[in-house]
């Protein structure tokens, strides 16, 4: 162990604010530099691994209260130090890790960092796949060893070398953790194990160039090249499964496959299975849109929620739409348009992890013109869409966005009028965040509800801001950073830390500024700290955000990266983590030195000697509180209680079915709603099947609704037939061809009419043919008397005040048209948006139907990168 590169202090600190003198434990080691992953390991989750940004490993066994450095284990077949470039834990096995070093020395460890064993294989791992059952199966894909070689090559001489063999991608399998390998097959872009709930555990997915000739291309764009197959014997026997299928996602047993629809466009079509593969149905989206790319945002509720880039050169940029599918993930309705997005495809679109149904997301809600002549709902011909079009994404190896756990990544700030979301049945319905009534100091808030929110910053801006965050065991709990107002700013003196211990119903106003956050003893115990400035301070609430306390770390500040826990959220010790200057300080924090008790009456909540009580969510608008069609009734700590739940708590909860109401219910293909409402409205965007007999001045009658996926609710209101017109173009009834044959012939002969009146040889017959008769008749003079104006001659003007007003209330209240597009500059002024907000922006996303997904985790790094990123595929 290196003792030098680790500086041990433990302190015991008090805290001010606690008059009965309790304390929290806190103890400080220093690494070599800032920490770049952590991961726990062992069922216990007590040990736990340390990267940081130089490559070293560290290693500790007690939840991260003592420390050691382990890097001096990994050496390289030179006797070298290893420098460890990320880490990959076993899904199977959590004593099991593969640690990868930056060139050719990798690493296997089965007792959790205990002992390490090198794998036997020269190659610089690109990507390294545990099985999801299986201990030691693995999958691992490589260079070749011509690719380094060429890319020296040209660093040097400026042409490559033809005699070292092509540049390729190879994919291989290993069942005795990297003792021995067998090559599955070559030119592999992407890779993935089958999914467990279809039997295929064993099966490998694979996209591959079917070319295997030359150096593989990179697959900088969607290729014509690339197919999508499967072998279920290890590569002996390859079958393909969909061609020009480049990119893939396995989840849930749902397949997901982009495959390429035209090379000159870049432009791909989603397929779709659910059942293993057997057979592929192209996704049928409510909109006429070139479709880009895609992004998986959660298939865990029964239902498949995408984020589709469509490829529109017109504002607002960053944005995609996001769709709700069917129960077999093909047919999909419209639920949030303008969803903001990074480059990378992160989107700005989580799941309340401890809810069911409970979904946060962020759009552009901006006005725009569609030229349809519409006043309101989504254009059907005219999407909003990205500026950026040809990233890839759905990685199969990386799961659906709501998988994902927090990222670095973020885009530079954007200055839109962007706003906080949230739906309570699956994307069917979303409603703004309703503002809290007071800040953290007790002053009240002026927030107008017809044009001032919550709004919340997403992942996308993580490297500025947290996001909003939840986790499964913290029951109705989420954390924000954002602002009140009638969007989200970005200014840090603008932004807050916000809590909600409802679901998202309500909210509150934790602390002034923008802190990082995470949860501890099941939701009951809250820790965070400053993310913008340097701090040395602590703030925590162990009663759901009632009462606040702080203390100090030491005496020095420090930029704190991030809080975390163990990975289920139930232990009441943390690890915070930063840096000082140019190295990585970490912060053991064990609020078991509080001494309280742990809770007592689980089993007799709402009683007065009880430390529980029960509680249901509700979205707020009816007075069963009812979800998703079912009352679920929730067991947690009183918030005046003070006790710990314990890491061996369990939460009791019941359900039980509600009458079904409209909420119950999605629009179908074809319908659109407006946040906050739950009215489907025809959008006649062409996605509903039109009868045969159909005629242009006839009806036809769909359904305009459709129960939510997973939705349980019994009786009650049941979607009725509605009334559509049929398209323009259908063909004319026989009524209506009668009539207009008939002007047409009326129309004929006065043409011809006219024609002969202006003629000189008929003229005499049309022009005052008859009066002859009429000789001695004696006519008046025209004019004798004559009124002033034409009004006056109608005697007297009963509507004199309507006239007079009549072209001023027109001016003021004429009716507008306007739909949502256009507004995202890049350069925007801050204090000109402030002024703008002031005045009547037009508000409203429609919004259709649909079902969905979690919140992200505040972690550290994302493990792996490439040592070359010319070469990264996947």
């Amino acid at each position: 162990m290196q003792t030098l590169r680790i500086f041990l202090r433990v302190a015991f600190l008090f805290l001010g604010a606690c008059s009965e003198g309790k304390k929290v434990s806190v103890k400080e080691v220093v690494f070599d530099s800032a920490v770049s992953d952590i991961q726990w390991l062992g069922t216990d989750q007590k040990t736990v691994l340390v990267q940081t940004t130089k490559g070293r490993l560290y290693r500790s066994v007690n939840g991260g209260d003592a420390w050691k450095d382990i890097s001096d284990q990994l050496k390289g077949r030179d006797g070298t130090q290893v420098v460890v470039d990320h880490l990959v834990k076993s899904p199977a096995e959590t004593s099991t890790m593969m640690v990868a070093g930056t060139k050719h020395d990798h690493y296997i460890t089965d007792d959790g960092g205990a002992t390490f064993r090198r794998i036997r294989q020269k190659a610089s791992i690109h990507t390294f796949l545990f099985h999801k059952t299986r201990p030691k199966w693995a999958l691992m894909s490589a260079w070749t060893d011509a690719c380094e070689a060429k890319k020296n090559a040209i660093k040097k001489s400026g042409d490559d070398d033809a005699d070292i063999g092509p540049c390729s991608h190879m994919l291989y399998l290993t069942k005795d953790l990297g003792k021995t390998f067998t090559l599955v097959t070559s030119y592999v872009v992407q890779f993935s194990w089958g999914e467990v709930s279809q039997q295929q555990q064993d099966r490998l997915y694979f996209t591959h160039f079917r070319n295997k000739k030359g150096d593989q291309p990179k697959l900088y764009m969607w290729s014509e090249h690339v197919d999508f197959a499967y072998s279920d014997d290890y590569g002996k026997n390859i079958n393909r499964l969909v061609t020009n299928g480049n990119k893939f996602l396995i989840s849930n047993g749902f397949v997901f496959v982009a495959k390429l629809k035209e090379t000159k466009s870049q432009t791909v079509n989603l397929m779709c299975s659910n059942d293993g593969g057997k057979n592929f149905r192209q996704v049928q989206l409510p909109q006429d849109l070139d479709e880009k790319s895609y992004t998986v945002l959660d298939t865990s509720e029964g239902a498949v929620m995408i984020h589709v880039h469509h490829a529109s050169t017109e504002a607002p940029y960053n944005v995609g739409n996001v769709y709700i599918s069917d129960a077999q993930g093909v047919r999909y309705t419209l639920s949030l348009p303008n969803n903001v997005r990074s480059s990378h495809g992160e989107c700005e679109f989580d799941k309340v992890l401890s809810l069911e149904g409970v979904y946060m997301a962020n759009f552009k809600d901006v006005p725009r013109a569609d030229g349809d002549g519409k006043k309101e709902g989504i254009s059907s011909k005219k999407a909003d869409a990205l500026k950026d079009a040809e990233d890839l994404e759905a990685q199969a190896s990386s799961g659906t966005e709501v998988d994902k756990r927090r990222t670095p990544k973020a885009k530079a700030k954007d200055e839109s009028i962007v706003r906080t979301v949230i739906s309570f049945d699956k994307g069917g319905v979303w409603s703004y965040l309703k503002p809290p009534t007071v800040d953290s100091r007790g002053a009240k808030i002026d927030c107008p509800p017809d044009r001032c929110w919550l709004h919340l910053h997403g992942i996308t801006n993580f490297q500025n801001y947290a996001p909003f965050y939840s986790t499964e065991n913290a029951v109705g709990i989420i954390m924000g950073t954002g602002n009140v107002g009638p969007y989200l700013r970005f200014e840090p003196d603008q932004t807050n830390t916000f809590l909600s211990r409802d679901g998202g119903l309500t909210w509150s106003e934790s602390h002034k500024g923008a802190f990082i956050y995470e949860f501890g003893d099941h939701g009951g115990l809250v820790v965070m700290a400053d993310d913008v400035r340097k701090t040395k301070q602590v703030v925590f609430s162990w009663n759901e955000g009632q009462s606040w306390y702080d203390f100090e770390l030491s005496d020095i500040p420090l930029e704190v990266d991030n809080i975390v826990t163990e990975p289920s959220a139930t232990s009441t010790k943390f690890l915070l983590y930063g840096t000082r200057g140019d190295t990585g300080v970490m912060y053991h924090l064990d609020f078991e030195a509080l001494g309280q008790s742990l809770c007592k009456g689980v089993w007799a909540a709402d009683s007065v000697s009880s430390d529980y009580e029960t509680w249901m969510p509700s979205d707020g608008k009816g007075t069963e509180k009812c979800m998703l069609g079912r009352q679920v009734s929730y067991t947690r700590r009183k918030q005046t209680s003070e006790c710990f739940n314990g890491e061996k708590f369990e939460r009791p909860t019941s359900r039980k079915n509600c009458a079904c109401t409209e909420e119950n219910f999605e629009c179908e293909m074809g319908f659109t709603r407006k946040v906050g409402s739950v009215e489907c409205k025809f959008a006649d965007d062409g996605s509903i099947p039109v009868p045969d007999q159909c005629t242009s001045s006839d009806y036809f009658n769909v359904v305009g609704h459709r129960k939510v996926i997973g939705d349980s609710c019994e009786g009650g209101w049941q979607p009725q037939k509605v009334a559509v017109p049929c398209p323009a173009n259908s063909r004319m009834s026989r009524g209506a061809m009668s009539v207009l044959g008939t002007i047409s012939v009326v129309a004929a002969i006065m043409g011809a009419v006219t024609f002969l009146s202006r003629s000189e040889k008929f003229k005499g017959v049309f022009a005052n043919y008859g009066f002859d008769a009429y000789g001695d008749v004696k006519y008046a003079t025209i004019g004798a008397r004559t009124p002033e104006t034409g009004l006056d001659s109608c005697g007297t003007r009963f509507d004199a005040d309507f006239i007079d007003n009549d072209q001023d209330d027109f001016d003021d209240d004429a009716p507008q048209l306007m739909a949502y597009t256009g507004g995202g500059g890049d350069d925007r002024d801050r204090d000109r948006d402030r002024d703008r907000s002031r005045r009547d922006v037009p508000r409203g996303v429609d919004t259709a139907s649909a079902a969905v997904p979690r919140l992200s985790k505040p972690p550290g790094k994302s493990s792996a990168a490439s040592d070359g990123d010319e070469l990264d595929l996947l």
